[in-house]
């Protein structure tokens, strides 16, 4: 390109080289880093597996617990006494029949239980949790998936700003520049003061254009900081935004998703299950257990045994469960294959999309030329007092428009692309 698109460049990258750059990677690995709720997903992730240890320790482990009990029943007139605590009370006492409490209870034991032969059931706790967990996980990766896009498509918008400030103080350079040269034209009388006033209008004009675009950029500027969690104390220049489309994968996220909560339904099947299996526990106790004061300190021992439950009947609730979880299951297959359809129409419309914008681009380069060859021919015209100032800045606004459309369209393939990149998770 010719003097005046480089030099636009030019005053960019000198503008740029006192600061140091940040990139699009930098706020997406702050936003990683500070993001509550990736940060809230992982201790929830902790917690799950914890759970894991719980549920081992609830149906693996020794159960041992203490107990204590003390229960008096007197009888009253008992024995000719008034009061009497006893076994064996005579016929006219007063108090509870002595088969129901024989006389009291004294009780101070340590009881162990522990439940046996219950590793399916066990592993079936276990699945459902895990598979809980790996939710959480694919939840992760999916508020990841999220974040990555917002933040790239603002990132996006606040460099297409940067750019069009950049663009717009190159013109006013440009402009400036051209000034003091027909400041001396006009003092030989070669051009008009109106022309001088001309290009002294369209500058202040474009000012206020670049005082408009800076507000937008450091507005946008703060969003992208505030959703990065990055503290911002001045708005270093952004690096051109590197998005490449990620290759087409077999198996998509929503589609990890599908195959998660199919597998769930499945697992809670299973630990529904678990009540209809037989249990078997072992118990036993130790300690002291009395019904009369007489000879307590006799009355130390021990006992064990066994439990088995076997469940019979409970009104074919099994049955009503397995017919929900199909239908569930069913479900899930309708939206599956409804969202496989609509993710390969969405990738094959976004590269026919990228495609089109590739081939605009390389149509604006060419018209960009064409018009900058044309502004050069201009100034030297406008130099010799040859070409109207009113048509000279008529070609400038021209110039700007079509640089701007070039720009949106650049913009317009980013944005392509980070939609295929996140469609194509």
């Amino acid at each position: 390109m010719r003097y005046f698109v480089c030099m636009v460049f030019l005053f960019g990258l000198v503008h740029h080289s006192c600061a140091q750059e940040r990139s699009l990677g930098f706020f997406v690995t702050n936003a990683e880093e500070n993001a509550p709720g990736l940060l809230e997903n992982a201790n929830l992730q902790k917690v799950g597996e914890l759970q894991d240890e719980i549920i081992r320790a609830q149906n693996n482990a020794f159960q041992i617990n203490a107990t204590s009990e003390v229960l008096v029943a007197p009888y009253f007139n008992s024995n000719d006494k008034f009061l009497d605590v006893t076994t064996n009370p005579s016929v006219n006492a007063l108090g509870y029949d002595v088969g129901i409490t024989n006389g009291g209870l004294y009780s101070a034991q340590v009881n162990i239980t522990k439940n046996i032969f219950n590793k399916t059931i066990v592993d079936n706790l276990l699945l459902q949790n895990q598979l809980s967990n790996a939710s959480l996980a694919l939840g992760q990766e999916e508020m990841t998936r999220n974040l990555v896009k917002n933040i790239t498509d603002l990132y996006i918008f606040t460099y297409q700003l940067q750019l069009q400030k950049d663009f717009t103080l190159g013109i006013i350079e440009d402009l400036n520049n051209r000034l003091k040269v027909m400041e001396l034209l006009v003092k030989r009388g070669i051009l008009a003061e109106s022309d001088y006033l001309a290009i002294q209008s369209d500058i202040g004009t474009k000012q206020l254009e670049l005082d408009q675009i800076d507000i937008n950029f450091k507005n946008l500027y703060t969003q992208m900081g505030n959703l990065s969690g990055v503290s911002l104390t001045n708005f270093d220049p952004l690096a051109e935004p590197q998005i490449e489309t990620t290759p087409q994968k077999d198996t998509l996220l929503f589609e990890k998703r599908f195959a998660l909560d199919s597998l769930q339904i499945s697992a809670d099947q299973n630990v529904f299950e678990n009540q209809y299996r037989p249990q078997v526990s072992m118990y036993g106790n130790s300690g002291l257990n009395a019904v009369d004061l007489n000879n307590l300190q006799r009355r130390f021992g021990l006992s064990a045994g066994l439990r088995l439950t076997i469940p019979i009947y409970d009104g074919q609730q099994k049955k009503y469960n397995e017919l929900q979880n199909k239908l569930k299951l069913d479900n899930l297959d309708f939206y599956k294959k409804y969202n496989e359809t609509q993710a390969q129409n969405t990738l094959e419309s976004l590269q026919m999309q990228m495609d089109g914008q590739t081939a605009y681009l390389k149509q604006m380069e060419q018209q960009l030329q064409l018009q900058s060859n044309i502004l050069d021919i201009y100034k030297q015209k406008m130099v010799q007092g040859l070409a109207s100032v009113i048509d000279y800045l008529n070609l400038v606004q021209t110039y700007k428009l079509t640089a701007y459309a070039k720009l949106q369209a650049q913009t317009n393939l980013w944005l392509l692309r980070n939609q295929y990149n996140y469609t194509n998770w």
